[in-house]
Formats: structure tokens, C-alpha cells, sequence
């Protein structure tokens, strides 16, 4: 990948690297009111198509791990020692996290809110994606998930998220075009983690009764913890306990 095409990105603070990885519509800034960087050395990205990286098609989770990738090696060793690195996301950004510690060396993982249980989306939802509605359809998907956040938080994201149809059905077209048996190998290959690397779930909403089984089924080592507050934005609701939480499973 070229310079010009690589993640926009930060770098924060000191200790070992921890990448933080925003949720579809969201950019690196959304992380601002979590201070990991006071305990880890952060790299923030922007996801191809989101805030300041470039919007270069083809936008999917298996591109965005590789974009992740490059852009850790093109930082070399000094940012990295000889430790690979802790990985964070929310949302997207768990299946992100996740799908990069199956393929890279990572030291553990975070996957905020997500669960990783898919199937095949019904054909009117391709319809609601890809049509005139897409803007209120994405609006009401993600409004559903607001649950106890503050409503102050809750209007900060609305005004800050940027709904891009283009970049969303990108990403979302795994569960609107894969059959169910491709849709369900690509997801096996994207959660066949190595044995041994730490994984905490972190649910603000329900993942359903029988997720836990299902999840251990794919990650034997995989923790599954149910957040204080009921929000898909566990992180911001309460970003001390988050930032407390990740440095204990972290052992940091």
C-alpha cells in the first residue's frame, strides 16, 4: 500500500501498543473521552472510508485488517519492540480486532459490543441499504442502540457520525450478498484465533442466552462479561471502568 493510501492515524502516550478500532460511522475521535493512553501506547486508526483515510474501495473487514497491518509494520519496531500488540474495537471494530488476532500476532483482545454470530440478512434490508431510505434506515438501526448512554453522549455521536452509503453497504455486504455457507466459513476463519490469546466479549447488550456457548465454540479462551450499563457504548458511558477493566484483563 502506497503512503497516500495509508490509515490515517494518532499515536498517544507511552507503555505497551494497544490499536484502538472505532465502529462503522465513527472515526478515531470517538475514543477521545477513553484514556488508555495514560497506561498504553495508542494507535488510533480511521478505517478505510471513515474520517480522514482514503476512501478507496473495496471497503470489508478483511481489507481493514490488512490496512491495520501495513500500517503497524510501516511504523517498524520502535513502535512496536519485540511485542505484538493489544487490540481494541467497538462494534465493526470487535470483528476488526478479532479477525486481525486470527490472521497477526496479538497480544489480546477487546471486542466491545459485537457479537460475531452472523447470518444472511434478509433481501429487504439489501433494499434499505442500497436504496433512497438508506439514511433513516442506518439512523434507526443505530438509534436502537443508544440504550442507557447519556442523552448529551447520545447527541454528540449523532452529530459527529457520518453516514456514508457507499462505505456502509461495503462493509455490510458479507450479510447482504454471501450465502449462508460462505458467510459461515469466512466467519470461522475470522474467529480461529490462536490458542492462548487473552479474549474478553464485552456486552452492553444482550448477545442472547446461548451466545456464551456459541462464542466458546469458536474461542475457547474467550471471557464473556456483561458491562454495567446496557449500551452499545459501554466505553463511553463509563470510560474509567472501561480503561480500569482493559487494564486488568490486560495484566497492565
Amino acid at each position: 500500500m502506497t503512503h497516500n493510501n495509508q490509515l490515517a492515524h494518532d499515536l498517544q502516550g507511552t507503555g505497551p501498543l494497544l490499536v484502538a478500532v472505532h465502529g462503522i460511522t465513527e472515526n478515531r475521535t470517538f475514543w477521545d473521552p477513553v484514556r488508555l493512553q495514560q497506561h498504553f501506547r495508542v494507535l488510533r486508526v480511521d478505517l478505510r472510508g471513515h474520517g480522514e483515510s482514503p476512501r478507496t474501495a473495496p471497503f470489508g473487514i478483511d481489507e481493514s485488517v490488512e490496512d491495520i497491518h501495513r500500517l503497524i509494520e510501516s511504523l517498524g519496531e520502535d513502535l512496536t519492540g519485540d511485542q505484538p500488540p493489544f487490540i481494541v474495537g467497538h462494534s465493526l471494530g470487535g470483528v476488526i480486532a478479532t479477525a486481525y488476532a486470527a490472521r497477526y500476532p496479538t497480544r489480546g483482545v477487546v471486542n466491545v459490543d459485537q457479537s460475531l454470530r452472523v447470518g444472511p440478512l434478509p433481501a429487504e434490508i439489501a433494499i434499505a441499504v442500497r436504496g433512497e431510505g438508506f439514511e433513516d434506515f442506518a439512523r434507526t438501526v443505530l438509534a436502537s442502540m443508544y440504550g442507557e448512554l447519556d442523552p448529551e453522549l447520545v447527541a454528540d455521536i449523532e452529530r459527529r457520525r457520518t453516514l456514508d452509503q457507499d462505505v456502509f453497504d461495503g462493509f455490510w455486504t458479507p450479510l447482504l450478498d454471501w450465502d449462508a455457507e460462505t458467510l459461515a466459513a469466512w466467519s470461522r476463519r475470522a474467529t480461529s484465533l490462536p490458542p492462548g490469546v487473552p479474549y474478553l466479549s464485552l456486552h452492553g447488550t444482550d448477545a442472547g442466552a446461548d451466545y456464551a456457548e456459541w462464542l466458546a465454540d469458536r474461542i475457547p479462551a474467550a471471557v464473556i462479561e456483561q458491562a454495567p450499563k446496557r449500551t452499545h457504548y459501554p466505553h463511553l458511558a463509563q470510560p474509567d471502568w472501561f480503561v480500569s477493566r482493559l487494564r486488568k484483563f490486560f495484566s497492565v
